[in-house]
């Protein structure tokens, strides 16, 4: 399914980005280039992150 469609991303493709050690939303669009354009995925892509990122895992610093 289209998560992003700015950049024609699917939920795979996050799940492998955040597979690959994406933590938080910056790391997920540098690596695959979701919710960079309008950020309407963003939300979308959060649910993600929540489900695969380990709860130890620590999330990058935001960016104020």
């Amino acid at each position: 399914m289209y998560v992003c469609h700015c950049r024609a991303v699917t939920d795979g493709e996050i799940r492998e980005a955040i597979a690959a050690g994406a933590c938080d939303l910056d790391e997920v669009g540098l690596r695959c280039g979701a919710g960079v354009t309008c950020g309407g995925c963003c939300p979308l892509i959060q649910e993600l992150l929540a489900e695969q990122v380990p709860q130890d895992r620590p999330a990058a610093a935001a960016v104020a």
